[in-house]
């Protein structure tokens, strides 16, 4: 099996200043503070937990890390971005400004999901006409990754009927913080020959974005195709993951995440791949992990933290890795921190085909979100 190869895209396709986009996980957007035309001007803050109060109820609820500095024209980058609203009409339109060639998964009610492509050469896209009278369920899921582009939302045009307001979708939530895996790179190529493309990649049905549906959680992906933690793909230490975890944007260092923005009840960590890419790493990548771990729970004192393996390494290496996070657990565990666990998904195989630059295929993160769910499901008892 083939591995190590989770940044070779990385070394093909460039991003230069201002590729990335960014947001916050949870927040809504008020009707009261819209313009005629449907644009947002005004946002909330941060849905709660389940154990918080009543979820607020708004018109236009986002998740993902948006970025708010202009509130007319919250924008994101990172894949798994999610806009989500309720409206009487029978057509909607969103209104999306884009700085690369951005792609976005649809849903409308219970219908077939279809993919918007967005550019900067528009910024309407029809999402549904002809629909039937009464009130309907619109949902916008970023499925590229930030050096794909930025994308702004400027808001919905409905022909006869308006927004409804509603209270937030989902009350649980799932950090992911990965590599091309979570990114959902490839997962849509027929051959592992495939060089990397946005048609080829979709967020929405890797393995996190999968878990979260079944546990009927939002999620955010802060993920970047080529990076580790503690070297990224090809052995190159600039910027790796834990760096971009701290940014809105996966590719400005400025403006830093604000993590009060949103709290998640779980966290998957997902590095390693691009560690090993030039061979085993040593101590160094167990200190690496050791103080992201400390950083997540810096930010997050509750919630669960998840080390992950797999599924492109091989035997070999994933049990390298294993015995790397199992002494992260262990050595948190002794400190006193007890919600620090480790899963391991199982290695692709052929019989479930390979997607591009040998990455994991749909069929592979399925059954990586099966076992992602069960042990989360242990944990939370959700």
């Amino acid at each position: 099996m083939r591995t190590g190869l989770l940044g070779l895209a990385l070394l093909l396709v460039g991003c230069t200043p201002g590729c990335g986009g960014s947001g916050g996980d949870g927040t809504t957007v008020d009707a009261s503070t819209t313009t005629p035309d449907g644009s947002v001007v005004n946002t909330d803050g941060a849905v709660p937990g389940p154990d918080a109060a009543p979820a607020p109820v708004r018109d236009v609820h986002l998740f993902g890390r948006f970025d708010l500095a202009t509130p007319t024209t919250p924008r994101c980058s990172f894949p798994g971005c999610t806009i989500v609203a309720r409206f009487t009409g029978t057509a909607i339109t969103a209104r999306l400004r884009e700085s690369g060639n951005s792609q976005w998964t649809v849903r409308i009610d219970a219908a077939a999901p279809t993919v918007i492509k967005t550019s900067s050469a528009s910024e309407s896209y029809p999402l549904a006409t002809g629909l039937a009278a009464g009130e309907h369920r619109v949902e916008l899921m970023k499925r590229t990754e930030s050096y794909v582009g930025i994308t702004s939302f400027l808001g919905f045009s409905i022909t006869g009927g308006a927004l409804v307001q509603s209270p937030a979708p989902w009350t649980r939530r799932i950090e992911l913080i990965g590599d091309s895996i979570t990114c959902g790179y490839g997962d849509l190529g027929a051959v592992p020959s495939c060089p990397f493309s946005a048609d080829t990649e979709d967020e929405t049905q890797a393995y996190g974005a999968v878990t979260a549906r079944r546990l009927d959680a939002a999620h955010t992906a802060v993920c970047y195709s080529g990076k580790g933690v503690y070297r990224n793909y090809g052995g190159n230490t600039t910027d790796p993951m834990p760096v971009i975890y701290g940014r809105t944007h996966g590719d400005l260092p400025t403006p830093a995440w604000d993590f009060t923005r949103e709290v998640p009840d779980v966290v998957v960590i997902n590095l390693g791949t691009n560690d090993f890419s030039g061979g085993d790493p040593g101590r160094p990548y167990v200190d690496a992990m050791k103080a992201l771990v400390a950083t997540v729970r810096g930010h997050y004192p509750q919630a669960f933290i998840v080390l992950a393996v797999g599924s492109m390494l091989g035997a070999t290496e994933a049990a390298r890795v294993k015995t790397y996070l199992q002494e992260v657990v262990t050595a948190r565990a002794t400190g006193g921190d007890s919600k620090v666990s480790f899963v391991e998904f199982a290695e692709q195989q052929m019989a479930d085909t390979i997607g591009c630059d040998y990455h994991p295929s749909v069929r592979t993160h399925a059954k990586m979100a099966d076992v992602l769910t069960a042990h989360i499901k242990s944990l939370t008892g959700w």
